[in-house]
């Protein structure tokens, strides 16, 4: 009998790379067959088929997993699509992923669905100072955010209009177009639910770093605070809405109406916490890691018996 094949895509950054060791080691005591040394932004395609920069053939596996959010790239997602369409089994799967990421799709598609998002805009290169003004104007406070980062890297808040125009008239040049939110003031922390195969299997909140930003890439701080289940309801309906397998869901409460917004589904699951702490990379390095935040463990087991189940569909279906 052929061997069953997996690829897997994993951030080897914030200790990530003990939760790649762990499981490759897993999949591989299970009987499968893991390839996981390359990297995803030296793959190629060839006659039809995706190749490893060492000539390993990612279109013979049967699933491939990707988790990597500190290394993404237009090309990656050009080889994902590429893989999903030679056959292979890939999740996130390729559109739910870049719903996901691009914050334009998702922010349509939440709102659509009846999910509170903040109000936005997609503007090009070619604006008045007046068609600027009347955005200010009615919003006060503007986040300016790319598309397709992560981290709270490129996200500005701008509250005039002449720091507005100066930015836009810096920038459109290189710019072809703006995704622009109104600022929602929130208190000190916002809220995360992280989310795989439709359940909530870990929740925290992080806090502000001195500015609007509660990225923790970015200065925020973990903060161990029950999430109510509201926001879990919320994030679930989130990750049912952009059909995402594995995801992040970020919200805040409103400091004005008091309702629950979503700020972001993410393209994948959050960072093991755990490993992430005791790295000390993005976050201070913690002794004693507090109950709530030790789902190393849990994600590991869902990560694996989701892909045994994977194999069971597809191997009964064939």
């Amino acid at each position: 009998m052929t061997k069953k094949k997996i690829g897997i895509w994993m951030y080897e950054n914030d200790n990530g790379i003990n939760i790649k060791k762990k499981l490759v080691s897993s999949l591989k005591d299970l009987g499968y067959e893991v390839y996981s040394d390359f990297d995803m932004r030296e793959c190629y395609l060839k006659n039809g088929k995706v190749y490893a920069k060492d000539g390993y053939c990612l279109s013979d596996v049967d699933i491939f997993y990707h988790m990597n959010a500190d290394e993404q790239n237009q090309y990656q997602n050009d080889i994902l699509r590429l893989l999903e369409l030679s056959g292979v089994h890939v999740f996130n799967d390729y559109q739910s992923f870049i719903y996901c990421k691009d914050k334009v799709i998702s922010n349509l598609l939440l709102r659509k669905n009846g999910i509170l998002v903040p109000p936005s805009m997609l503007i090009n290169n070619k604006l008045t100072k007046e068609e600027l003004k009347k955005i200010i104007d009615e919003w006060g406070t503007v986040i300016v955010k790319p598309r397709t980062n992560h981290g709270g890297k490129g996200i500005i808040k701008i509250d005039n209009y002449e720091l507005f125009c100066d930015f836009y008239e810096a920038t459109k040049a290189s710019t072809k177009d703006y995704y622009l939110e109104k600022y929602i003031p929130f208190k000190s922390h916002d809220y995360r639910a992280e989310v795989f195969n439709g359940e909530v299997i870990g929740t925290y909140c992080r806090g502000k770093c001195g500015t609007y930003k509660t990225n923790i890439s970015s200065g925020g701080s973990m903060e161990d605070i029950t999430v109510p289940e509201e926001f879990k309801e919320i994030a679930l309906k989130a990750a049912k809405t952009l059909n995402v397998t594995t995801t992040i869901v970020d919200m805040i409460l409103s400091e004005e109406d008091k309702k629950i917004y979503v700020l972001e589904v993410n393209p994948i699951m959050g960072i093991f916490l755990e490993e992430g702490m005791k790295a000390g990379t993005k976050m201070p390095i913690q002794t004693k890691i507090p109950e709530s935040f030790k789902t190393d463990k849990i994600k590991l087991e869902k990560i694996i018996n989701y892909i045994k189940k994977g194999f069971t569909i597809i191997f009964d279906n064939s």
